[in-house]
């Protein structure tokens, strides 16, 4: 852009020609091109008329084969001549102000763009929403997180979020602070509970996302506090920010029943056999003739098993005899 500054353009005159030889060259009749350019026909036509004379000229004969011959002769001996070289110096463009004063506002232009852009990135660590270099600052962060990789990129997240609460805390104490950057901050920390349930952080991580979820909560309390107006994005705020911090926390163990064969054993008491047993001292043989002993067998009513009750036998041996 600076070198076309410098450059020497045609003239009219010279523009006006070109264009009027280019339409005579195409066919069209002398006349005709000069009534299309009225105003420069007084000092175009001489100059047309030479052109198309020395056209005609060199239509009307062609050169012949013994000229063509010498031609080409002499031009190969000139090439075969040494000739000391002369430079050429190409004159130095005329002096314009206007281009020169152009030429310097642009670069002057350049210099000032380069400088601001320097600035707002050096500047806008601690800028905060609102301020003329707080694009610079998010620019920058977008910038380190999507060359970030790994764990690197989960501690950007985390410090991403931490600056965004510092911001709030800022504008809190302004009483500056809008809906619109309570519900930035709770996007941030949505991000970072997806973080949380889908990677598995050390201790050292979820210590410090605790810490930055603690102060966000104390921040927004205060904001609340300061500006009551806000209150209802403010609790959804803390409400999503409650949620990520208890995601830090490992999710309850809850017991298996496995299921097992019991077996459930029911004894029976062993059966008490009690024999009942009563015996008739023999009697004065009197010689009558008995008949033999009957067994009877009873039944012991205090046995409680399934078994068959002890039998409890009673003899009573009677002899009689004859007389």
């Amino acid at each position: 852009m600076i070198t076309r500054l410098f450059e020497r353009k045609a003239s009219y005159q010279a523009e006006v020609l070109a264009e009027a030889q280019a339409l005579v060259d195409d066919g069209l009749e002398l006349d005709f091109v000069l009534d299309l350019f009225p105003d420069d026909a007084e000092w175009l036509t001489p100059l047309l008329d030479t052109t198309s004379g020395i056209t005609a000229a060199l239509d009307g004969e062609s050169a012949s084969y013994y000229f063509e011959a010498s031609l080409k002769s002499k031009f190969l001996g000139a090439t075969r001549e040494t000739k000391p070289v002369v430079p050429v110096v190409i004159p130095a463009p005329a002096f314009s102000p206007l281009r020169t004063a152009v030429a310097t506002m642009s670069v002057a232009s350049v210099a000032a763009a380069v400088g601001v852009l320097s600035l707002g990135f050096i500047t806008a660590g601690d800028s905060v929403p609102g301020d003329w270099n707080y694009t610079f600052k998010l620019a920058n962060e977008r910038f380190e997180y999507s060359m970030s990789r790994g764990d690197h990129r989960i501690d950007l997240q985390v410090q991403q979020v931490q600056a965004r609460v510092v911001e709030l805390n800022k504008l809190s104490e302004r009483g500056d602070v809008s809906q619109a950057q309570l519900e930035r901050i709770q996007r941030e920390f949505e991000d970072l509970r997806q973080v949380i349930r889908n990677q598995e952080l050390d201790s050292m991580r979820k210590a410090q996302i605790d810490s930055v979820g603690r102060s966000a909560v104390a921040v927004i309390n205060d904001v609340t506090t300061r500006q009551p107006d806000l209150a209802p994005p403010a609790e959804a705020a803390a409400a999503t920010i409650g949620d990520t911090v208890t995601a830090l926390a490992p999710p309850p163990v809850t017991p298996t029943a496995t299921p097992s064969a019991t077996e459930t054993a029911t004894s029976t008491p062993p059966a008490t056999q009690t024999p009942t047993s009563t015996a008739t001292p023999p009697a004065t043989p009197t010689g009558t003739p008995t008949p033999p002993p009957t067994a009877s067998a009873t039944p012991d009513p205090s046995a409680t098993s399934t078994e068959q009750p002890a039998q409890a036998e009673t003899t009573t041996p009677s002899v009689t005899p004859a007389p």
